[in-house]
């Protein structure tokens, strides 16, 4: 005896959500002329050509741009409370207007947040590229290439600037904040990380986690040669 297990289906719930979207168009060919005595809402009358359309502009592909928005609360890296700053606008509408960070620069708006931005001639600007490049430099670990192979060695602030420019920081030597001879061959153990100070400028600095990686410039200097002499051939 066999039974038959029937499952009622569950109906699927369907939520509509309206967009609110602009789309200007043209016509292609040339509306067909009617009599007076017709009438023009009678669509039987007109031919299929009069319905067809050329798409000028669709709002809903258009590229967002950028909005002002005066700011809440200090946000990292956009600005401080009472700043009306210009945002791109999938930021404002995702991250910032969401969550009450910052408000419309109405002049309701503007006029509540007046004695925060009269504040803001007295208080040091940070652009937001600045921030990023102190919040990047924190995650990385410096390779500082050296030859231990020297009697005396030690580290100098033209092997740092070096080292950043391998990762695409430029510096110049001012800007490093290490005392010569402070990590040398008998101060420094292999694999230990040690902090270089760099200021970005005069208001922000930051300090990156350092390494000695061990190079043999012989050996380097036979894999050159020996790649031109590869590349001749």
């Amino acid at each position: 005896m066999f039974r038959t297990f029937i499952r009622p289906l569950q109906s699927i719930r369907i939520v509509h959500i309206p967009v609110r979207t602009t789309v200007i168009v043209e016509r292609i060919h040339p509306l067909t002329k009617l009599r007076p005595s017709e009438n023009i809402y009678d669509y039987s009358k007109y031919k299929y050509t009069d319905f067809q359309y050329r798409i000028v502009r669709d709002t809903d592909t258009d590229k967002w741009g950028n909005i002002n928005v005066i700011l809440t609360e200090y946000v990292e890296g956009v600005g401080y409370k009472g700043e009306i700053v210009n945002v791109p606008r999938e930021m404002a509408y995702t991250e910032l207007l969401p969550v009450q960070l910052a408000l419309y620069p109405t002049p309701e708006n503007v006029a509540l947040f007046e004695e925060e931005r009269k504040l803001l001639v007295d208080r040091p600007q940070i652009s937001p590229f600045v921030a990023k490049c102190r919040d990047y430099l924190k995650t990385v670990v410096l390779q500082i290439p050296i030859n231990l192979k020297l009697k005396d060695w030690s580290v100098t602030k033209d092997n740092i600037r070096i080292a950043l420019r391998r990762i695409n920081v430029m510096c110049e030597e001012d800007a490093i904040l290490l005392e010569d001879g402070a990590v040398n061959q008998d101060t420094y153990k292999l694999g230990e990380e040690f902090n270089v100070i760099l200021k970005i400028n005069p208001l922000v600095d930051v300090s990156i986690r350092c390494i000695i990686a061990p190079v043999d410039k012989a050996k380097l200097w036979d894999e050159y040669q020996l790649s031109k002499r590869r590349s001749k051939t």
